[in-house]
């Protein structure tokens, strides 16, 4: 009797013990089930992450090359601004030597040069200049179309214009310039510089401008 309560513990041991293992293999095989799942899942997961990391990186280098050619491009049309700026300034002053022999639209280069004192005078003028003795500084080659008569002349009408007493003679000192005028006041504390030079420079936005809206403008 005793040998079979041996027995039987022994057997419900084993029983308790294969139920034990079945229970821990069952539970390892859901784990491993489950850590599949999730290693699959994670793979992708991954793998989506990678595609969408790779169509960013596609978008971002597609951006890239099209800031890159827009700033190529504002360059290369800033360059061919530039050339044809300077073409233009250059042949403006090739026609210097034109107009000094033919004059422009009938008016002689001696009045273009008054116009040019009487409009430097009178900026002078109104900027306050209180010395009423002007002298006009001009370059060597322009010395023969100017003479006593003429700055007289631009004298009196801007005595007439602007009110003021105003006296004009022509400096000694000579310009290297290829055209045009500089008046200042006796001091040589304030001057006006009206050479074509300087005009040149100072509209060379507003011819930019001009081949800007002929070259680049869309019809």
């Amino acid at each position: 009797m005793i040998q079979l309560g041996v027995n039987e513990i022994e057997g419900r041991i084993k029983d308790e013990a294969n139920a034990e293992c079945d229970k821990i293999v069952h539970e390892a095989d859901a784990k491993a089930s489950e850590q599949i799942r999730e290693a699959r899942e994670e793979i992708e997961a991954r793998k989506r992450n990678f595609i969408l990391a790779e169509e960013a990186n596609g978008l971002e280098e597609k951006e890239r090359m099209v800031r890159a050619a827009r700033l190529n491009a504002r360059k290369l049309k800033w360059n061919a601004e530039e050339e044809m700026t300077k073409k233009a300034l250059e042949e403006a002053m090739k026609m210097i030597n034109a107009v000094k022999e033919e004059g422009f639209k009938g008016v002689s280069y001696s009045d273009i040069l008054a116009g040019l004192i009487k409009d430097a005078s009178k900026s002078l003028i109104a900027g306050g200049s209180t010395d009423n003795e002007l002298e006009a500084l001009i370059s060597g080659d322009d010395v023969s179309y100017i003479d006593k008569a003429i700055l007289k002349k631009v004298s009196t009408e801007l005595r007439d214009d602007m009110k003021v007493p105003v006296k004009l003679s022509l400096s000694s000192e000579r310009l290297k310039s290829a055209g045009g005028v500089i008046v200042r006041g006796k001091d040589g504390k304030i001057e006006v510089n009206n050479t074509f030079e300087q005009r040149m420079t100072r509209y060379s936005a507003s011819i930019r401008e001009d081949i800007m809206k002929t070259l680049f403008t869309e019809k």
